[in-house]
């Protein structure tokens, strides 16, 4: 299938690497079935091990000017991603239906829950100060901070695809992380490539998120 909601120019085919849609090229495939009809819905890309490894530099490429950008700027792109999940309901709960096989009643709690993980997620940025504490050496004073760990390797799994994805990835990124992100292969689309769709539209840049 062809239509399926937003799909990428490239098509659902394509890895998300560094910010660019690459084709898939001689690269293996994946079909992605209907969980219900077993009819395929779409073929994705394996990566290779190559493209891990490119993933992971570009990763720790983008990471430090993206910790680096102010508060606003980093929640500014959660809440952009939230916007878009909002305006795309509809087409998420499609392709939820077609590639999951969920209910409208768990396509509608799944995209609710990812919101809400989202609007928390938006918070984060503002919410990494430090702490100063006194020693129990004198004249010495300790200090605690919280700072972005840098690249995070998230895999997730097939049951709740866009729920549990976005509760790692969303964190991350809010935080200053960039995040390469492997989904089930149940799942490739919603647990992946469509996170690569809406953060993309957020306006991630290139290299913080990877699929």
């Amino acid at each position: 299938m062809t239509d399926l909601p937003l799909t990428p120019e490239r098509g659902w085919e394509s890895l998300y690497l560094a910010g660019t849609w690459t084709a898939a090229g001689e690269r293996d495939a994946i079909s992605d079935e209907n969980p219900y009809t077993r009819e395929e819905i779409a073929t994705v890309s394996a990566a290779t091990a190559d493209d891990v490894d490119a993933a992971y530099e570009s990763a720790a490429e983008a990471q430090g000017s993206w910790a680096q950008q102010p508060p606003q700027a980093r929640a500014g792109v959660i809440n952009a991603a939230i916007e878009f999940v909002g305006e795309h309901r509809e087409e998420i709960a499609e392709l939820l239906t077609l590639e999951g096989g969920s209910t409208q009643v768990k396509c509608e709690a799944e995209i609710q829950t990812a919101r809400g993980m989202m609007q928390e997620a938006a918070s984060y940025p503002f919410r990494m100060s430090g702490q100063h504490m006194d020693s129990i050496t004198p004249g010495k004073e300790n200090t605690a901070e919280r700072v972005p760990v840098g690249v995070v390797g998230v895999i997730s799994p097939w049951n709740f695809p866009l729920h549990l994805s976005m509760r790692a990835v969303a964190p991350a990124i809010a935080a200053g992380n960039s995040v390469v992100l492997k989904p089930a292969s149940n799942t490739p689309i919603t647990g992946g490539l469509l996170l690569a769709r809406i953060f993309e539209a957020a306006g991630v840049p290139e290299g913080v998120l990877s699929v």
